[in-house]
């Protein structure tokens, strides 16, 4: 990753709608620490699926979860906006089985 690696960015290397008045200081921190604060045995892959009310969430963390397997179909690569969603798809790859 070292050749990829910027300390310095600033919002202009994210997807703004708003000159980069939209991306939040954080973001830039969380970006640049990323390697040594989420990545490696500390990364915590996940899906987003949505959004839903606490009382659902809770219902379903108490619910049994069975276990399954998937192959991806494809993977894209996007250029992050704000709060670190996935704005502009920069390269999307398509994967066969």
């Amino acid at each position: 990753m070292t050749p990829f690696t910027e300390k310095t960015g600033t919002p202009a290397a994210f997807m703004s709608t708003e000159d980069g008045k939209d991306i939040q200081g954080f973001l830039l921190n969380y970006v640049a620490d990323f390697v040594t604060i989420a990545a490696g045995k500390k990364f915590n892959p996940h899906v987003t699926i949505g959004v839903g009310t606490e009382v659902y969430l809770n219902n379903m963390l108490a619910a049994p979860f069975e276990a399954f397997t998937f192959s991806p179909a494809g993977a894209s690569v996007y250029q992050l906006g704000s709060f670190g969603t996935a704005r502009k798809e920069l390269k999307a790859l398509v994967l066969t089985p």
